[in-house]
């Protein structure tokens, strides 16, 4: 066995072999009960011989979900009249004139000062608890201020939208927003 061990290919080779082993030992159950905020609940049920019923996680709401009056509700009646006639093409345009595409990004991986627009249509829908998604785009674009996104600094977007802009350009550009829903 001392020559055997001698030779460093057969004494790798040993190493590997024991290594192998342990990693396999290692392999985690897939059946396991994960950490999560009810696992105590869980596993006392289990011990008592309880049924454990596990709730499927409930898919987020989407735009496309929603009817029109749904997206809409909230909003101030001329601005939901200019939105029924909106050009989210020229909501584009302004979101370049205007300098929001400094701040904000459609692409989810790149940080930058404001929230991603990456999928905005769907994310608004849930932003604000019982806040319409156009409610909550319109509400962000006259008054940023009113609910400020965890994790991104407050007084930086300009607070004069609502008297620079139109009620015509705020509904493209509202209208170009909820355009960005359904990505991957």
């Amino acid at each position: 066995m001392e020559s055997l061990l001698r030779t460093p290919k057969i004494a790798l080779l040993i190493i590997l072999a024991l290594l192998s082993l342990a990693v396999a030992s290692c392999t985690p159950n897939a059946n396991a009960e994960i950490i999560s905020p009810d696992l105590g609940e869980k596993l006392a049920a289990a011990e008592a011989g309880s049924e454990v019923v596990i709730q499927p996680t409930p898919e987020p709401k989407r735009l496309a979900d929603l009817s029109p009056e749904e997206i809409t509700a909230g909003l101030p009646p001329a601005i939901a009249d200019a939105l029924a006639n909106a050009d989210p093409s020229h909501g584009a345009e302004l979101a370049l004139q205007y300098g929001c595409v400094g701040c904000h990004s459609l692409d989810p991986a790149q940080q930058m000062t404001g929230p991603t627009w990456h999928n905005i249509g769907d994310t608004a829908i849930e932003r604000v608890p019982d806040m319409s998604p156009a409610l909550y785009l319109y509400e962000s674009i006259v008054d940023p201020n009113s609910f400020v996104v965890p994790g991104y600094p407050a007084n930086i977007m300009p607070q004069n939208y609502g008297e620079t802009l139109s009620e015509q350009e705020i509904a493209d550009l509202i209208a170009y927003m909820l355009e960005q829903h359904g990505q991957p």
